[in-house]
């Protein structure tokens, strides 16, 4: 199974993802595959395959012990792309706020999963955003510039405060109609305590 730690995104960040969407120009979509905005979210930890039919449990126990209850404010940023122009692959909206305590928190569940399942992640920084669409593989350099000089000039959407307040593990299906997202449970939340 296909496993990843996010922040589900609120409804107003899934509109500002439509709109998003809506702005950039016919000739540059078509180099583009869009995610859907729902099912937008802010990945803190991906995971990736783990055989173990058992995993969302040993996950669940591990990170039940390892986030305590949270409150991150958070709010989106300008839109980007990874990647040097020629070669752009993601198009995204940026989160900004309190990312010292959002990477903190990547950091926590982070050592929690890979000590939980015997994984190691893989080094690199959360770069909190929300993917917009990714670049179709057979998009040329210069439709690969075109798509990161139309995102670029896209107007910062409005911010749309948030306060985090859980993070969920979620099974990933790949499916020829595009990926379908299940949550498995929640963590960190106030009041009630984890599922």
């Amino acid at each position: 199974m296909r496993l990843f730690v996010a922040i589900e995104a609120p409804a107003e960040w899934r509109r500002a993802l439509a709109e998003a969407r809506r702005a950039l120009p016919e000739p540059v979509a078509r180099s583009l595959r869009f995610v859907e905005p729902y099912l937008a979210h802010v990945t803190l930890r991906f995971i990736g395959e783990v055989p173990d039919e058992h995993a969302p449990e040993v996950l669940r126990n591990a990170l039940e012990r390892a986030i305590a209850p949270f409150e991150i404010p958070l709010h989106l940023g300008r839109a980007g792309t990874f990647g040097a122009p020629a070669r752009t692959s993601v198009a995204w909206l940026g989160v900004e706020g309190d990312l010292e305590a959002l990477r903190a928190l990547a950091t926590r569940l982070g050592e929690a999963v890979d000590a939980a399942l015997g994984i190691e992640g893989d080094g690199r920084p959360l770069s909190p955003h929300l993917t917009l669409a990714r670049v179709r593989p057979q998009a040329t350099p210069e439709e690969c510039r075109a798509v990161a000089a139309a995102v670029a000039a896209l107007p910062a959407p409005d911010p749309h405060p948030f306060i985090a307040q859980q993070a969920v593990v979620v099974r990933s299906h790949l499916g020829p109609a595009g990926p379908r997202y299940e949550v498995l449970s929640h963590h960190g939340h106030l009041g009630n305590g984890p599922d």
